[in-house]
Order: structure tokens, then C-alpha cells, then sequence
């Protein structure tokens, strides 16, 4: 019986590692996403958040990557804002008034910053690359403000921190790429 158990454990590690393939062969497989992503700063994230979406095998062009990584960008910045939400729904009486400020005011520049991810969205559609550029940059100024807020020795909440970082990092692969639609 031991040897069929290793014969089940063994073609079962070779269609898990099989599974995997695909998404390991995304990564390389689509040219435009490697060129586009080797041309903005977060190189490694615009990779892997690009060729996790479907979307983006697809993509024919820098201004589809670009909606693709809006999408993401957005996509990330609502969940942080209901993670935002949930914890001052939840935990708000048990914050420091510090904390609880911070968190409010990362409340606002995140519903800035996707107000500014829904306006780039629209430019990039009409092909107005440079406000779209501008709208996201204003967005990135928004994950920055909260970033600091939450920077400061008091009322520091590192979960958040932490999305936050990320939120701007994609949105810093959205500006990289309106920069290469609208390089002036």
C-alpha cells in the first residue's frame, strides 16, 4: 500500500507543479507587459500585478496596460478603503484619538485618490494622456499624505502603512506608464 500512496503523492506534486506553470509562464510569455514594466520604478510589482490580470495577455498596446493598471491600482485602493472603514467601524472607541484621526484623514485621501483614479481612467479612454498624468499624479500625492500621516511617532497603524505603500506603489506604475503616453 506504501508504494501506491507515494504513486498518488507523486502525481499529485506533478499536477500542482503543472497548475503552476501557467502562471509562472505569464510573466515571461507577454512581451509588451516586460518592456512596458522595465520602464517604470516598481519594475518587479508592475510585472506581477500585469501579468496576474487576464486582461493583459491580451493587451495589444501601452494605453490597454495602462487601463489594466488602473484597474489594479483601483482595485487595491477600495480595499484598503473598506479595510479603512471597517476599522474605524470597529475599533474606533478602542483608538488612541490619534490613531483614529489618522485613519479618518487616510479615509479622505483615499477617496481623493480614487476620484483621481476614476478622472484618469476617462482621460485615458479619450487619449488625454497628459490629464491623465496630472490626475494621477495628484492620487499619488493623496497615498503620500496618508503615508506621512500615519509616518508620525504617534497614531502610527503599520497595517495600514503598509497598504498604503503598496496603493502608491501601483499608483506610481500608472504615472510611469501616463509618462510614456505623455512623456511631456
Amino acid at each position: 500500500m506504501k508504494p501506491m500512496a507515494n504513486n498518488v503523492a507523486l502525481a499529485l506534486s506533478f499536477f500542482i507543479c503543472l497548475s503552476f506553470f501557467p502562471s509562472l509562464n505569464a510573466v515571461s510569455d507577454n512581451k509588451l507587459v516586460n518592456e512596458t514594466c522595465q520602464k517604470v520604478t516598481e519594475k518587479d510589482l508592475c510585472l506581477s500585478s500585469l501579468s496576474a490580470e487576464h486582461a493583459s495577455r491580451d493587451a495589444k498596446d501601452v494605453v490597454t496596460l495602462g487601463l489594466i493598471a488602473i484597474n489594479v491600482a483601483a482595485n487595491n485602493g477600495s480595499n484598503t478603503t473598506a479595510f479603512i472603514r471597517q476599522t474605524l467601524l470597529e475599533s474606533a472607541e478602542l483608538m488612541a484619538p490619534t490613531t483614529e484621526q489618522n485613519f479618518e484623514d487616510c479615509s479622505d485621501n483615499f477617496e481623493d485618490a480614487m476620484q483621481e483614479l476614476d478622472d484618469a481612467l476617462a482621460f485615458i479612454t479619450s487619449k488625454d494622456f497628459k490629464s491623465m498624468k496630472t490626475e494621477v499624479g495628484t492620487a499619488m500625492d493623496d497615498a503620500d499624505e496618508c503615508a506621512s500621516v500615519l509616518n508620525q511617532t504617534e497614531g502610527k497603524d503599520m497595517e495600514l502603512f503598509k497598504k498604503t505603500k503598496i496603493f502608491r506603489q501601483l499608483v506610481s506604475i500608472v504615472h510611469d506608464i501616463a509618462k510614456l503616453l505623455a512623456p511631456k
